[in-house]
């Protein structure tokens, strides 16, 4: 059996952020409402209890949560073994309690057991970075613009190796073929090879710390990642949210 989880969810008005285990699934300012679902296994390490926590902010340029704000969500299970997916189970459905004014945010965290056939190698054996002695946005700050160099340089080789580990965790947990997890990587390539480049990083980005101090990223005031690539020719832009950690026993930020 190869267990798919996927958290269904809606959200209204309102700029959220979902995290599973204390790692950023998805964040989002909207205007209006939107209803979605998204594989969750890159995010479950291994077997066992799992943490879902749902955060809604005010929409951009608010400085209070709309009176009709509010989110949904629930966890379904299929599996993906015979390359269909074969519904197996719902978790409990959740939803947000209504906006107090008095209150900038609405939330909830819930969790649920999930079973899975493998167990990733990932930000559980990174040192916290809050606990960290050095100048850690700083040092990030360094990372970022050696990958912006890199993409920018045509250097991707270099940028492969890094994301690799990456990727192999992703092609670990949703099963896919050596041949599918080559071609997501290729997507990524043929993208900056069309035409994008690394945008510098702006004067106002953040550090955002996450897997309870073990992971971090830069961020815009958009909540989105900090690395953007842009296509001058269709005025596209790509959003690269990479997470990036320390692991025990090096000084070095890796992507993770």
């Amino acid at each position: 059996m190869k267990p798919y989880y996927e958290i269904d969810f809606s959200a209204v008005m309102c700029s959220f952020q979902i995290k599973i285990n204390d790692v950023e699934l998805i964040s989002l300012s909207i205007d209006g409402q939107t209803r979605s679902d998204f594989p969750v296994n890159h995010l479950i390490l291994e077997s066992g209890k799992q943490t879902i926590e749902v955060k809604g902010l005010p929409m951009e340029g608010q400085t209070e949560m709309h009176d009709d704000s509010y989110m949904r969500y629930r966890v379904n299970v299929y599996d993906v073994s015979s390359g269909d997916y074969v519904f197996l189970k719902q978790f409990d459905e959740y939803f947000t309690q209504k906006p107090d004014k008095t209150i900038p945010f609405i939330g909830h965290t819930s969790t649920f057991n999930a079973d899975v056939p493998y167990k990733l190698d990932a930000w559980q054996n990174g040192i916290n970075l809050k606990d960290a002695k050095f100048d850690v946005k700083e040092r990030l700050i360094r990372k970022y613009n050696e990958i912006i160099r890199q993409i920018n340089s045509g250097n991707y080789d270099s940028f492969i190796s890094q994301y690799q580990k990456r990727e192999g965790n992703n092609a670990l947990a949703m099963y896919l073929s050596k041949n599918q997890a080559e071609s997501r990587m290729g997507g990524v390539i043929s993208d900056m090879k069309s035409g994008y480049r690394a945008q510098p990083l702006l004067d106002d980005i953040y550090i955002e710390y996450s897997a309870y101090g073990k992971l971090a990223a830069l961020k815009s005031t958009d909540m989105m990642s900090a690395l953007r690539l842009e296509n001058p020719e269709t005025d596209e832009e790509l959003v690269l949210p990479l997470t990036f950690y320390i692991p025990e026993g090096k000084d070095e930020f890796e992507i993770i």
